[in-house]
């Protein structure tokens, strides 16, 4: 079975999420708030697939994706109200 992460530092859009994977038949494995609980347990996970809000209250996803980058090549779905295109461009170029 498909193993995800989910990170977003909205509470109702997190539940919502693992709502639907979860419905979907897709194993959440984990999720979290901020970058740091999640970065604490995603090595022992085994996630085949993080959906990344870029957002985050304690790190800035696309900084999170460079450093996930360095040690893993699990595909991440990134999340983003951000307005600004440049920041998704880095974001899809880093993840």
């Amino acid at each position: 079975m498909l193993r995800v992460v989910v990170a977003d530092d909205s509470v109702l859009l997190r539940e919502g999420l693992v709502r639907v994977i979860t419905e979907a038949g897709v194993d959440v494995v984990g999720s979290y708030g901020d970058a740091d609980s999640m970065l604490a347990q995603l090595e022992a996970l085994h996630p085949d697939l993080i959906v990344l809000d870029l957002g985050l209250p304690d790190a800035d996803g696309i900084d999170v994706t460079r450093g996930l980058r360095e040690w893993t090549d699990v595909p991440i779905i990134v999340l983003s109200a951000r307005g600004r295109e440049a920041d998704k461009v880095l974001a899809l170029l880093d993840g």
